[in-house]
Order: structure tokens, then C-alpha cells, then sequence
């Protein structure tokens, strides 16, 4: 199983540093930073969102005794839904606190940005479709 993990992390450490660097212009807080200053902000929230989806996905495996939820399209439902929701209170609170501000451009959904709602769902479903098909 950790070794299972240690992938997973490591898939979606990748696939989100992709996605934060995409997605990071949506953001004003990126604007005015430096370019140093904005890589190891980013790397920090992939690495975030590596542990995140590692745990969502270690929350379905105890719920469906299942190591590849590929196999259980209710297990990815599952961890879809716990992404999105878990995604949709942190985008709240951390707007609410000003720890970042959106852009004009970035687009909305009931509040928060859409490109960060769907990220840990979207990225940790494609984690998963190269840690047990491609890899």
C-alpha cells in the first residue's frame, strides 16, 4: 500500500504543479509576484494537493477494501464527491480569510473559482487513471 501512495503522490504532485502554473494568471495574488516567490508557492500547493488527493483516495480504499478504485466507478464517484466538497470549503474559507483573491477572469461557481473546485477531482482521477493503467 505505500508504495501505491508514494505514486499517487507523485502523479499528482506532477499533474498539479501542470494545473497551478495553467491556472495561477486566474489569481491576482500571482500577479505581482516575483518569479521565484510564485514557484515555490505553487510547488508548495501541489505538494498540498499530492497529500490531499493521497488521502482521499487512502479514504476510499478503507471504505471499498478496493486498491484500485478504477475497478469501482462508485469508489471514483466517492472521491470525486469528497474532492469537490473538500475543494469547495477550502476555496471558501481561504477567499473568505484573503489568503488569495481571484481575478476577473476566473470563473465562478456558488462563489468560488471553478479552475480550483475541480482540481483535486480532476487531477486525482487522471492520477489515478496513470498510476493503474499507464504506469
Amino acid at each position: 500500500m505505500l508504495i501505491i501512495l508514494l505514486k499517487i503522490f507523485a502523479v499528482a504532485f506532477f499533474l498539479n504543479v501542470v494545473w497551478e502554473f495553467s491556472h495561477c494568471q486566474l489569481y491576482k495574488t500571482c500577479w505581482g509576484m516575483k518569479f521565484s516567490t510564485l514557484t515555490k508557492l505553487l510547488l508548495k500547493m501541489s505538494a498540498k494537493d499530492g497529500i490531499w488527493i493521497s488521502i482521499f483516495y487512502l479514504i476510499t480504499f478503507l471504505i471499498f477494501r478496493n486498491s484500485n478504485p478504477l475497478d469501482n466507478w462508485t469508489q471514483v464517484a466517492l472521491f470525486a464527491v469528497i474532492a469537490l466538497s473538500f475543494a469547495f470549503i477550502d476555496e471558501k474559507i481561504s477567499v473568505q480569510a484573503g489568503r488569495w483573491e481571484y481575478g476577473p477572469k476566473m470563473p465562478l461557481f456558488l462563489g468560488v473559482g471553478l479552475t480550483p473546485l475541480l482540481e483535486l477531482a480532476v487531477t486525482g482521477v487522471l492520477t489515478f487513471w496513470l498510476v493503474f493503467v499507464i504506469f
